[in-house]
């Protein structure tokens, strides 16, 4: 029952190789942060030339009071109430690029399980042969990356070790 609970524990850590899916996992989320460095030093370069960012090609965006109209309906500008693009975009982008670093991450961390597993297995089954320990087939996951040499690597186990 102890190896099994062992077992089970095992499958659903998802960290298997921390150095390896750090790293994996780090340089998808650079790409992000590179793209939402870009997205807003664009925005920052843009900030006093508009280039028709905003509606109307209009360089500035102003709030505009209700309450203070005037005799043909239209209200008011409220005082220190500007917006450049930068101002109206930069929320967005930073939201969003901070989604997609959320998402990249899960997603890294679940791909490189599926890669760091069948590295650690084989890993594992090299060092155990190096110690002179019985050589013992490699088994992966279904769905796991490098199933291909797991294959190559137990066929030189079967004809050539044991």
């Amino acid at each position: 029952m102890e190896s099994n609970q062992k077992s089970h524990s095992a499958r659903w850590n998802y960290y298997i190789d921390r150095g390896f899916q750090n790293q994996f996992m780090l340089r998808f989320a650079l790409v992000i942060v590179l793209i939402a460095v870009v997205a807003l030093g664009a925005l920052w370069l843009l900030r006093s030339e508009e280039y028709g960012l905003l509606p109307g090609n209009a360089g500035m965006l102003f709030a505009i009071d209700m309450q203070q109209t005037d005799a043909s309906g239209a209200g008011g500008i409220v005082p220190g109430k500007s917006y450049t693009a930068f101002a109206l975009y930069w929320p967005p982008v930073l939201i969003m690029s901070g989604i997609n670093l959320t998402l990249i991450l899960v997603f890294g961390l679940f791909y490189s399980h599926s890669m760091a597993g069948p590295i650690h297995n084989i890993k594992q089954t090299l060092r155990a042969m190096v110690d002179g320990e019985e050589p013992r087939p490699i088994r992966i996951r279904k769905g796991d990356q490098f199933q291909e040499l797991a294959d190559l690597m137990n066929q030189l186990i079967e004809k050539r070790v044991k």
